[in-house]
């Protein structure tokens, strides 16, 4: 616990560096997932948990406190004399209590294992932080870079502008009015599209500064496009993944506590024992002569005869409940694994549009640019017909960074699904 509490330290401090550097900053994936899971409070959370958890485990193998008992019996009541009849004792005893059969070992065994739960379930939280965390950061940066291919994009709009206006002013007969405003309608909509995406920029920042901690304007740095391909996974390794799964991992250990809690059940029909041992001290008689003082030591059991609606019931529903543990592991393996399907699948797809934007759709977009203008400028086309290449183009850079982003997204989520086997090959 104390490494990872002084790793915590370090990537806070790091954090900190970097929001008070300046006011804007760029920052990375990488580091926004670090932020996050070290900003994450869930995690320190848990680690208090498995520490009170451990706690118990030690306290429920202790044996129950004695009793200690102080009385004064069989006081003559006409006189209230210590001294007038034999009866007559003060007392002093002690008792203790014996719980049934080996049930204070299954209840310690049962703590344990919920402690060793904790672990697995912070493996699972840090997972889904970073995939969380991905999703919004890669959308903030899709915003983002859109921004900047617009900008890019507007001088040549503001160009075809320029080009428009000088042609009207020449008196051209292919030049009308009509072709300023088609341009000026199309700066109008970048426009519009920017701030729309602006918009869902500072959507993005707001949300990550839920996980980050700040909400300091920051810029989506770095290259996000290097990350290696999830593919060709096999069904036997995607099975084995998802069985050591954090998520997986952590249901068997609520089905291990949910036996320990039907083998505690069962003890239930064993007797309870108390032992107590008690010493009277009598005065003497009234003619001071000595009296005997008394000890005596006992034994006594209660008696599980009547189990049809106590005991018999609490055992059914222990192992229901481990049967429904077992019900919730099957639920989940099924979801996780048909998630991970789909994600492959549409990964391939995505790949797929990927190559034949960079083989042909870019190329031909430019392409037909070209044509379009030239075609203007020998008055053989139309102005419209520019402005739309231009939109077309503008539009294809656009679809071709959506699916990288998309792509990187889908990564995210199978990251998260193949956490296991990650953990395994290490």
């Amino acid at each position: 616990m104390g490494s990872a509490n002084r790793a915590r330290r370090s990537a806070l401090l790091g954090g900190l560096c970097l929001f008070m550097s300046a006011s804007v900053y760029s920052l990375s994936l990488a580091q926004a997932i670090s932020i996050a899971q070290a900003n994450d409070p869930w995690l320190h959370g848990s680690q208090l948990r498995e520490s009170a958890l451990a706690a118990e485990a030690i306290s429920a193998s202790t044996l129950p406190d004695p009793v200690l008992n102080l009385g004064a019996a069989n006081l003559p009541a006409d006189s209230f004399d210590f001294r007038q009849e034999g009866m007559t004792h003060a007392s002093i005893g002690i008792s203790q209590r014996l719980p049934r059969g080996n049930s204070r070992a299954f209840i310690a065994e049962q703590k344990r294992q919920l402690g060793q739960q904790q672990p697995l379930l912070r493996a699972d939280r840090k997972s889904k932080v970073a995939a969380t965390v991905s999703q919004l950061w890669l959308e903030g940066y899709r915003a983002e870079q859109s921004i900047s291919l617009i900008a890019d994009n507007r001088r040549l709009f503001q160009q075809l502008l320029a080009l428009s206006r000088n042609n009207y002013g020449a008196g051209l007969a292919h030049a009308g009015q009509q072709n300023i405003i088609a341009a000026e309608l199309a700066l109008s909509r970048l426009d519009d599209r920017v701030l729309m995406l602006k918009q869902q920029r500072d959507s993005a920042r707001d949300q990550l500064s839920e996980w980050l901690g700040t909400t300091q304007i920051i810029e989506f740095g770095g290259d996000i496009f290097p990350k290696p391909s999830t593919r060709n996974i096999s069904d036997s390794r995607a099975t084995t993944a998802l069985q050591v799964h954090p998520a997986i991992l952590a249901i068997e250990q609520t089905i291990a506590a949910a036996q320990s809690d039907v083998a505690l059940r069962q003890e239930q029909y064993k007797a309870e024992w108390a032992i107590n041992a008690n010493y009277a001290y009598r005065a003497e008689d009234p003619l001071d002569n000595d009296r005997a003082d008394l000890f005596s030591v006992g034994l006594s059991v209660d008696l599980p005869l009547f189990t049809a609606k106590r005991q018999d019931q609490n055992l059914i529903a222990a192992q229901a409940r481990a049967e429904a543990n077992r019900t919730d592991k099957a639920l989940l393996l099924r979801k996780m694994m048909a998630n991970l399907k789909a994600q492959l699948s549409q990964l391939q797809r995505i790949d797929e549009r990927l190559t034949l934007y960079k083989s042909r759709l870019l190329r031909e977009a430019g392409e037909q640019v070209i044509a379009s203008l030239n075609a203007y400028q020998n008055d053989k086309g139309d102005f419209k017909e520019v402005i739309q290449a231009r939109i077309y183009a503008l539009n294809a850079e656009i679809d071709a960074l959506n699916l990288r982003v998309d792509r990187r997204k889908i990564i995210a989520t199978i990251d998260y699904l193949l956490v296991g086997d990650r953990h395994e090959q290490q």
